[in-house]
């Protein structure tokens, strides 16, 4: 049960992703360039959202930037599958795509007991 309740929390998932924006936002200053943070930025606004309201409204911003993750799920999978990851990461392929396809199943399992009221309710 401890690990449906830790699947379950809205705060966990959007711990998890905070970690993906932070790593997007260092990709934006490395790699990407600046502009990259225009797409960042309101994802990261979005979670900062879901953190801070909580329950169905929580619920909705946090399906936002799941739903986008959904979209980039066959090229990440084409990533892990072809030999020696991505150019300008390289081995952190493999570190952070299957932390991200956690991070989806997080948020999936986060918006269902949000929506439904059966999320963890005591503010740790």
């Amino acid at each position: 049960m401890a690990v449906v309740n830790f699947l379950s929390d809205i705060r966990n998932a959007t711990v998890a992703n905070a970690v993906i924006v932070v790593f997007h936002i260092y990709i934006a200053f490395a790699i990407e360039g600046l502009s990259f943070l225009v797409i960042v930025i309101p994802v990261g606004a979005l979670i900062a959202g879901a953190y801070y309201f909580k329950g169905k409204i929580g619920a909705a911003l946090l399906a936002l930037p799941t739903l986008a993750y959904l979209l980039i799920v066959p090229d990440m999978l084409e990533a892990l599958t072809t030999s020696g990851g991505d150019e300008d990461i390289g081995w952190f392929t493999y570190v952070i795509i299957p932390f991200w396809l956690f991070t989806i199943l997080l948020n999936f399992m986060s918006i269902i007991a949000e929506v439904r009221g059966t999320s963890n309710k005591v503010d740790r």
